[in-house]
């Protein structure tokens, strides 16, 4: 075969190649070079971090002709042997096609030979969770005590499915997902050495879509090399990727917070008209959106995130913070749900306009509202105030809402006096007025919800009525709901029941009234009971 591909072409052979595990190898390698060698390494990682890689490394590391040392010549037969996959006490293991109890036992009978030419045999079992129960019983015993020339290597996506037994017996290592960054700067170095064009946005969406795997980014960069036949572009690479590049994300988002309904549609229907993978593209979405209020919190970082600093500190700068929670929070449970929408595409519009719904009307931007702070204070200084307020007028107005009611003699006949006084707004007023009150148990109090009215009282409600009712008792207080029908005695009942009341005694008046009967009966009218409004004079 004349064409090797990129993953394997430049699969590391030492330790000082291999990128971004600089925590592996340095305990590796102090272990190598102070000849501490344990019985059993276990590697965990996701996939295409270099798991196996460093397992062959290691291999040749403990079996090099030059000694045992951390940097193996890859010129001595050993070394070229594990490099091109013929060394005899090498063994390499998929544990994905080999589960079974039979195939273990066969391995482990291999185990008591000496090696043949080498100072250890290894053998490096690749997805070690796939064991089987009795497979992992029959590898316990020759991994608590293997002979001196056997060492083990473990692999596997998965250490928590692996026996805390087999753990127990094995030095760990965590292979860490690699960086948008580090992921670049190493495949720009590969792309020279193979005399391959691109430029810095083309390389930047390849190692997003890498996803922390140095595999999968080089597997990528093999698949944008054949399709924009040598020379990699950012608009070739985002339409093989099935995504969009950045800027035109950014555009997306600037619509968004600047309520552009027009552009927004023409975009989107640009869009529709590619082969977009929307799944992704809501990736990328809520990636610019996380990177916005990093940069909002740290401007100093945007040098770290590997893209168009400029959009990204313009785009930050036009929201507040909670406006940007807003939108990521809208954009994950759309991305949740994109595959239930009767189609994804209408599924990723429907998501960016319930975006720009949800974002409050009449957004101040901050260069706006520094503005108008600006403002405020050269007009304060024009101004002379009517009136001094004294400090001690908000305290009185405090306790002007404070009640003589103890929370130890609270009932259904206060519950509703104290409800008149709480300085709630008017849509959670209106919910808590269907609440009836239970009984209080220590610092704990229990009322009772309908269900439907339950089923939309949220967190914020709940705060804002336990707060207002430890302020009003001037004693702190906890709020318990349970469901179960409102009683006559409730405030929104007992409100009900007044206003019947008056409205009664409002059309026996009416009724009563001479003036009205005579208007009846000379002009043959009638009285139209529901046009009668009582009014306060009625109580």
């Amino acid at each position: 075969m004349s064409y090797q591909v990129l993953a394997r072409k430049w699969r590391p052979n030492s330790f000082s190649e291999v990128v971004g595990q600089e925590h592996v190898i340095k305990a590796l390698s102090n272990a190598l070079d102070s000849n501490k060698i344990h019985q059993a390494y276990l590697l965990s990682g996701t996939r295409g971090v270099g798991k196996t890689t460093l397992g062959r490394i290691l291999t040749k590391c403990l079996n090099c002709e030059e000694g045992l040392k951390s940097s193996p010549c890859n010129k001595c037969l050993s070394c070229e042997a594990i490099n091109e996959g013929r060394f005899m006490d090498f063994q390499e293991v998929d544990a994905a096609s080999r589960r079974g109890v039979e195939e273990t036992q066969q391995l482990l009978e291999t185990v008591m030979h000496m090696p043949s030419s080498s100072r250890y045999k290894v053998y490096l079992i690749d997805e070690v969770h796939m064991l089987s129960k009795h497979s992992f019983n029959a590898l316990l015993k020759t991994l608590e005590e293997p002979p001196p020339h056997v060492v083990f290597i473990l692999a596997t996506t998965e250490p928590e499915s692996v026996p805390a037994t087999v753990l127990s017996r094995c030095l760990q290592f965590h292979l860490k997902n690699l960086t948008p960054a580090q992921l670049s700067e190493r495949l720009k170095e590969i792309l020279k050495e193979e005399g391959i064009k691109f430029d810095s946005e083309s390389i930047n969406q390849i190692s997003r879509a890498g996803r922390g795997s140095l595999r999968d980014c080089l597997t990528i960069a093999d698949q944008a090399i054949a399709f924009c036949n040598g020379k990699l572009t950012d608009s070739n690479v985002s339409e093989m990727l099935g995504t969009l590049p950045y800027d035109h994300v950014y555009s997306l988002i600037d619509c968004v917070i600047n309520e552009k309904s027009n552009d927004l549609v023409q975009k989107l229907k640009i869009i529709s008209d590619l082969n977009v993978d929307y799944q992704r593209l809501m990736d990328l979405l809520l990636e610019a959106l996380q990177h916005m209020a990093i940069v909002q919190i740290s401007p100093e970082s945007v040098s770290d995130l590997n893209l168009p600093s400029e959009e990204v500190v313009s785009l930050a700068n036009s929201m507040e913070a909670e406006e940007i929670q807003i939108l990521y929070q809208i954009g994950l449970i759309a991305k949740r749900d994109l595959d239930l929408a009767p189609n994804i595409g209408d599924g990723f519009e429907m998501a960016l306009l319930r975006m720009m719904s949800f974002l409050p009307e009449n957004k101040i931007t901050k260069e706006s509202k520094k503005k108008e702070e600006k403002d405020e204070v050269l007009v304060k200084k024009d101004l002379k105030p009517k009136k001094e307020i004294k400090a001690s007028d908000p305290e009185e107005k405090k306790k002007s809402i404070k009640s003589d009611i103890s929370l130890e003699f609270l009932d259904q006949k206060e519950w509703n006096t104290l409800f008149n006084s709480l300085p709630l707004d008017s849509g959670t007023k209106q919910l808590i007025s269907h609440c009836s009150f239970l009984r209080t148990e220590d610092a704990v109090v229990y009322f009772s919800m309908p269900k439907d009215k339950l089923e939309i009282l949220n967190g914020s409600h709940r705060e804002k009525f336990q707060d207002s009712l430890s302020e009003i008792l001037d004693q702190e207080c906890h709020i318990f709901f349970e469901e179960g029908e409102v009683n006559d005695t409730s405030p929104n009942k007992t409100k009900e029941k007044k206003k019947t009341k008056k409205l009664n005694k409002a059309t026996k008046s009416i009724k009563n009234d001479p003036r009205i009967k005579t208007i009846i009966s000379s002009l043959g009218g009638k009285i139209v009971e529901s046009s009668i409004t009582p009014n306060d004079s009625n109580e």
